[in-house]
Order: C-alpha cells, then structure tokens, then sequence
C-alpha cells in the first residue's frame, strides 16, 4: 500500500513537471502556426521560455491575486491524466470541477486587468472585450455539466474522466467515446477565442511588468495546456495508460503520445481561428445536441 502510494505521488509530480515544462513550448507552436497563417516569419523554440525568463529578471511587485491565480491554474493539473490515471486526487479529472478552477484563475487576472489598465482607452476595450467572456461562459459552464453527465449516464460508476479512463476497457461504450468527441470540439470552439489565444491574454495583462508580466504569462501557458489536456483525454482515451500498463507502455504514451496528442490540437485550433469558416457558438450547440442523442441512442441500446 505504501509503495502504490508513493509511486502516485511520483506520477503525480512527474505530471506537473511535465505539463510546466511543455506549456510554454504549447505557446512557442501557437505563435509559429498563427504566423504561417498570416505568411510572416514565427518564433523559433522556446522563444515563451525565453520571454518568461527576461521578464522574471526584472524585479516587479506580484500582487497575491497573481498568486492565488496561478494556484487555481496548477490544481487541475493533478487531476486530468496526462498519460497514467493514477492520482490522489481523481474528482479534479471531473470536468465542471477541472473547469471550475481554470475559470476562476482567468476570473482574478481580469479583475486585475481592469483595475490595472495603463489607459482609460485600454480599459474600455478590455470591459468590451470581458463582455465577450461573459457570453462564452454561458456555453462553456453548461457544456461542461453536459460533459460529465454524459459520462455518468454513458456509463454507469464513472463520475469523473479518471473513471472513464480506467473504465473503458471493461466496459466498453463507444457511443459514449464518439458523444465525447463532439463534446470535445464543441469545448474547443467556445475557449479558442479567449481562453486559449495568447494574443489576447497579451492585451489583458498590458498593465504588468517585470516578474508579474512573467507570472501572468506562465500562468496563461498552463491553464491553456490544461484546456488542452482535458480535450485530448476525451478525444484520444487511449493515450491515457491504465493502471495495469507496463512500465514501457507508460514510458511511450508519456514520452511521444502525450506531446503529440497537445502539440496537434493546438495547431489544429490555431489554424481554425485564422480561417474563421463558421460561427462557434452555433456549431457548439448543434455538436452538443449529436453527442446528446449519440450518447441516448447508446444507453438505451445496451
């Protein structure tokens, strides 16, 4: 019991390390496909690492709000599976919950991005663009309760995507992975605009300086691999080891899966951004009623 329980507490600190040393990577590929999108040269790897570190050479207050931000922001972190569902604390792999706590950390920087706007032009952009986030809350909040309703009903004694996770080989749900899937593209259309863009948390943290404006920015790089990771667990299930994997098979998902798994959607999301082909928020709803009625028609076969 002891050594199952320091091994979780390993994978868990692996995963964390993990995830904070490819975040700003993440953004590194988000900069190089928004460039190549518009045909101007990018930035070459590890330019955010680089940013991040210039900026944290420079002494600047860092008020606590900063700090509790990027708190919230590393808590999912320990929940969602990156590549091994073993953790302490399996209800954070729950998506309201895992919501929850990214919303909340993107809810104090734009409290201190109000208050901290170096114009009152500046300040009247970022309430207008705020007022754009209120109404993508309206979608993503919901779609998040949808999303682990849909793994309760889909599949009985999974109340959270650790569950699921480990679940899925011995009771096998495909029209449960598939309702998912839409749920899954329907979450990315709704959090590609702010809560993924680096452009834009980029105009919302003008006001900070020095190590705050590092902060911030790491702290953006880590909720938006987060975002991402809960995505690509409910797009690729079978990235994520169980808990009966070999050590190798653990050592292949985490090393090539897991990187691969991010570095594609962000690429995908980035280049639909630029495109712009259809508005989001009525894709998400007709998605969102497919996996409903995929989900439904699944349930009601068994």
């Amino acid at each position: 019991m002891i050594a199952g329980f320091a091994l979780t507490v390993v994978v868990m600190g692996l995963q964390l390390a993990t995830l904070a040393f490819l975040a700003p990577f993440l953004t590194d590929l988000e900069a190089m496909v928004d460039a190549f999108c518009s045909g101007r040269a990018g930035p070459l790897p590890g330019w955010r690492w680089r940013q991040i570190r210039m900026g944290w050479h420079q002494r600047a207050n860092i008020p606590p709000l900063s700090w509790m931000s990027l708190c919230a922001t590393i808590l999912p972190a320990f929940g969602i599976p990156l590549a091994s569902t073993l953790s302490l604390f399996r209800f954070l792999s729950e998506p309201l919950a895992c919501g929850v706590c990214l919303i909340f950390s993107c809810a104090l920087v734009w409290a201190q991005a109000l208050n901290d706007a170096p114009t009152r032009l500046l300040q009247l952009h970022l309430t207008d663009s705020l007022s754009h986030v209120g109404r993508d809350l309206l979608f993503l909040v919901p779609l998040l309760a949808l999303t682990g309703t849909l793994i309760t009903v889909g599949l009985p004694g999974a109340g959270a995507l650790s569950d699921l996770l480990q679940q899925r080989l011995l009771q096998p749900a495909p029209a449960l992975l598939g309702g998912l899937v839409f749920i899954a593209v329907a979450l990315l259309l709704i959090l590609n605009r702010r809560f993924l863009c680096q452009s834009w948390q980029e105009r919302l943290i003008a006001g900070a300086t020095g190590r705050h404006r590092s902060l911030l920015r790491f702290r953006h790089d880590f909720s938006a691999i987060c975002w991402y990771l809960l995505v690509a667990d409910l797009i690729w299930p079978d990235s994520v080891a169980t808990a009966s994997a070999s050590i190798r098979h653990l050592l292949v998902l985490w090393c090539l899966a897991a990187p691969l798994k991010l570095a594609c959607l962000v690429a995908v999301v980035t280049g639909w951004r630029g495109i712009r082909p259809l508005p989001s928020a009525r894709l998400a709803l007709v998605l969102s009623g497919a996996a409903i009625l995929l989900v439904l028609a699944g349930r009601l076969a068994t």
